[in-house]
């Protein structure tokens, strides 16, 4: 009996080695080409599962107040370059010297503050640009300016494991044991940026930060296991979080630069720092509210918000989404700098619906104009709950609302005299064809934007365009002849209505137009556009030598 079981044995295994060399022997002659389909997949499954979105701190709307407020004061451009940002503990492998460049760069889309001196040497490292560059110097071939100021500092510490609690408890019995257990751990990690003066190479007194952070991390799990007759049976559930040092870093990163920016330009920069998207607490709100709104209530906040805000003028209510609507997103989206697709995603209802939430300085926020669902609690006064910040319009606001345009010059001064020059910076908030007129002290007008230096009529919303170009030894000039009153004006529009305007106000840039006034000029754009238009104007006297 058990050697015709050992022959049984024997013979499955034979059938069995030659079922699989039969397999291999089939694989050898088809190759990987019989499984087509599952190698194309690859192409698919080799993409990301969701879209990648700007990076943002808790100081990102700080950053944008600081452009405005640098604007508003008149601060010119400046040259600053920056030191190489170590990491003293050894563990934080971040860029803090690109997060720095970054928050220089959003403190000057429309002020034009900061240009940033992009020159080093690394002997080690040599890549095109550095290569080109030493070679154009030496052949006297490019010029490169010489900072004004400059950014040191370093990630000064990192004390991991500061704070440490656990806990945990189980039963169990001959047939089951249950156990539940919690981790919280605390982080704390610290950077000091300082400002000095490139000529001397010396800090300058006063100008500093010094700012901490602490990370969370905190864990659980939930175990059991338990005996049914004679088989075991065991299951785990876990779920960690952890914060990482990446965007830790660009907080710390973007509130130091705020804080040594405004120092040194002496202007209040606190009024930046006590924005309610600066809480802690704010994004997780506003993420619970979206949570809590099905597909079409998103649409609809999202068609509301975009119809007050000059973007929109469609079905709102969220129902179906028409290509209009999606254009709009699109829109919207490039204004914020969010990848243009046409989406509501979670980071364009955050971009839209930060204007309509209010704090009570307390940690609570409260929804302003878009319903009650989901708020907080909150002090706030009555008046100040139903009012959007930054000056935003109401969500229930259905007026047309052209585009918002500023033109900005090098300082307060109004008053120039016969010989002097002049150059202004424009920026909208909006993206837009702007067109730009110059009324001289004679009243004749000319079209000085777009001209044959600058073509584009596109400008994109809340960056800065500086007519004539300082920099640019071939832009033209705006220089004064004779006393009397001038004035520049710039009207935006969605769509490109040059071709539509009467022929006599077709004349090439730079060129005296056929015009008796700025306003009939402005009145010829509304009859082509259809709607009112986005309009900027600054005015200033000439005055004799």
């Amino acid at each position: 009996m058990q050697q015709a079981q050992g022959s049984g044995l024997r013979a499955g295994v034979v059938v069995f080695a030659l079922v699989a060399l039969s397999g291999c022997s089939t694989l050898g002659k088809g190759g990987p080409r019989k499984n087509k389909e599952f190698y194309e997949q690859t192409y698919i499954e080799d993409r990301s599962v969701v879209w990648p979105v700007r990076s943002v701190s808790n100081f990102s709307d700080g950053l944008s107040c600081m452009d405005a407020m640098l604007r508003d004061n008149h601060i010119p451009p400046t040259f600053v370059t920056s030191k190489t940002i170590p990491d003293a503990s050894g563990k934080v492998y971040v860029a803090s010297k690109d997060m720095i460049i970054t928050a220089l760069s959003e403190m000057s889309r429309t002020s034009n503050a900061f240009r940033y001196v992009d020159y080093e040497i690394d002997p080690l490292r040599q890549d095109t640009v550095q290569t080109l560059s030493g070679l154009l110097l030496q052949s006297n071939q490019m010029q490169i300016q010489m900072p004004q100021i400059y950014v040191s500092g370093a990630i000064s510490f990192m004390d991991q494991n500061v704070m440490i609690e656990r806990r945990g408890i189980g039963i169990g019995s001959q047939d089951a044991e249950l156990g539940y257990s919690r981790d919280l751990i605390g982080t704390v990690m610290g950077m000091e940026l300082h400002l000095g003066d490139f000529v001397t190479r010396t800090l300058i007194p006063g100008i500093h930060s010094a700012n901490e952070m602490s990370l969370a991390n905190k864990g659980r799990g939930l175990d059991a296991g338990g005996r049914i007759r004679k088989a075991g049976v065991q299951f785990e559930i876990g779920q960690d979080y952890s914060q990482g040092v990446g965007p830790a870093t660009r907080t710390l990163v973007d509130l130091s630069m705020i804080e040594l920016v405004g120092k040194w330009a002496r202007v209040p920069y606190w009024q930046c720092l006590s924005l309610d998207p600066s809480h802690p607490e704010f994004q997780r709100q506003l993420r619970t509210w979206y949570l809590g709104m099905d597909p079409a209530q998103r649409a609809a906040f999202v068609a509301r918000g975009l119809r007050a805000n000059g973007y929109y003028d469609g079905d709102v209510s969220g129902r179906v989404i028409p290509e209009a609507l999606r254009d709009a997103v699109r829109r919207f989206q490039v204004d914020q700098r969010i990848a243009a697709t046409g989406d509501i995603s979670y980071e364009t209802y955050d971009r839209l619906a930060r204007d309509y939430v209010r704090g009570d300085g307390q940690g609570n926020f409260v929804q302003v104009g878009w319903g009650e669902g989901g708020a907080r609690r909150s002090k706030l006064p009555a008046e100040l709950a139903a009012l959007p910040r930054n000056a935003a319009p109401a969500l229930s606001s259905t007026a047309p609302r052209p585009a918002q345009i500023r033109i900005t010059l090098p300082s307060d001064a109004t008053q120039y005299s016969v010989g002097q020059s002049v150059f202004f910076t424009i920026s909208t908030d909006r993206t837009g064809y702007v067109r730009c007129y110059y009324r001289d002290a004679k009243s004749s007008v000319t079209q000085i934007y777009p001209n044959p230096l600058q073509p584009a009529a596109v400008v994109e919303g809340n960056r800065s365009l500086t007519v004539p170009e300082p920099y640019n030894p071939q832009s033209f000039t705006i220089e004064f002849s004779r006393p009397g009153n001038e004035e520049v004006r710039c009207l935006s529009t969605t769509a490109d209505v040059s071709a539509k305007l009467p022929a006599d106000l077709q004349t090439p840039a730079l060129e005296p137009m056929a015009v008796r006034s700025l306003d009939e000029l402005e009145q010829a754009f509304a009859n082509a556009a259809g709607e009112p238009v986005g309009r900027g104007s600054q005015a200033w006297t000439v005055v004799p030598r």
